[in-house]
């Protein structure tokens, strides 16, 4: 017998429902959810969301600069710019439609100004490091109601899309940026998905606070993952970072289904 993952995408393929893969970054969706959302783009409508799709002007925090060295690029508004292409060209080959809200990136977000506004000259740096700050999953005193402003846009989109099923990440790896889309899932209205962050899910396992709290059971999906890290490969800006060694693992995605769905549907 199917397991519930399976049962649940036959139903979509079944009813062409619509559905909303909403991303922390320009390449989170594809990393790890990109083999089932190409399963899912051949019978039904999908949209790819991306929440923190912007850098800003100098001066830049120590974070954002050291990101930048390692990545060998000097200008951090050509590289989003880059990277906003990259995911325009990827998803474009599998079928889905893009939406980039434009908030900033949290090593560009500082204390005191809107994620999406312009940016204040002199103020400090919501996250001055990754390490100790945006890698923490301490989201800033400052941005206490960016999850709910980021789920007010999110639900604009998924109500405007009909989507009875919202894909969001787990959270893995306790990314900011990532717990803060996770939050912004909440209370859309419609069935709500989680995946797990890859990479990040390769050495760091799920909050087990958060899994226990919403009763999520795990499922895997393998089918299409070996061809989904070709797609992978056309961020170009980031796989060297993510995959020094050049090869993507290709082990299956996971998502997180309530208790409650996998009983409603045996």
């Amino acid at each position: 017998m199917p397991d519930q993952l399976t049962r649940l995408v036959q139903e979509m393929h079944g009813t062409g429902s619509a559905v909303v893969v909403v991303s922390p970054h320009l390449d989170d969706a594809v990393l790890s959810c990109g083999a089932l959302l190409t399963q899912l783009a051949r019978r039904c409508p999908v949209t790819v969301l991306t929440v923190f799709t912007a850098a800003a002007q100098l001066p830049w925090s120590l974070a954002a600069r050291s990101q930048l060295r390692a990545l060998g690029v000097a200008d951090a508004e050509v590289l989003f710019e880059q990277r906003r292409a990259e995911d325009h060209a990827v998803l474009a080959e599998v079928g889905a439609a893009v939406v980039h809200l434009g908030l900033r990136d949290a090593l560009f977000r500082r204390v005191g100004e809107a994620a999406g506004g312009p940016p204040g000259p002199g103020r400090r740096p919501a996250y001055p490091t990754f390490r100790f700050h945006a890698g923490r999953g301490r989201v800033a005193r400052s941005e206490a109601g960016l999850p709910a402003e980021v789920g007010a846009l999110v639900g604009e989109v998924v109500r405007a899309s009909g989507a009875g099923v919202v894909f969001a990440p787990l959270g893995i790896g306790r990314h900011v940026d990532h717990l803060i889309t996770r939050r912004a899932a909440r209370g859309l209205g419609a069935r709500t998905i989680y995946y797990s962050d890859f990479p990040y899910s390769e050495t760091a396992v799920p909050d087990p606070g958060f899994v226990r709290r919403a009763a999520l059971v795990p499922h895997p999906w393998l089918s299409g993952r070996a061809e989904n890290a070709n797609r992978i490969a056309g961020y170009r800006t980031q796989v060297p970072g993510l995959f020094p060694h050049g090869m993507v693992p290709t082990r299956p995605e996971i998502y997180w289904i309530p208790a409650k769905d996998s009983a409603a549907a045996a």
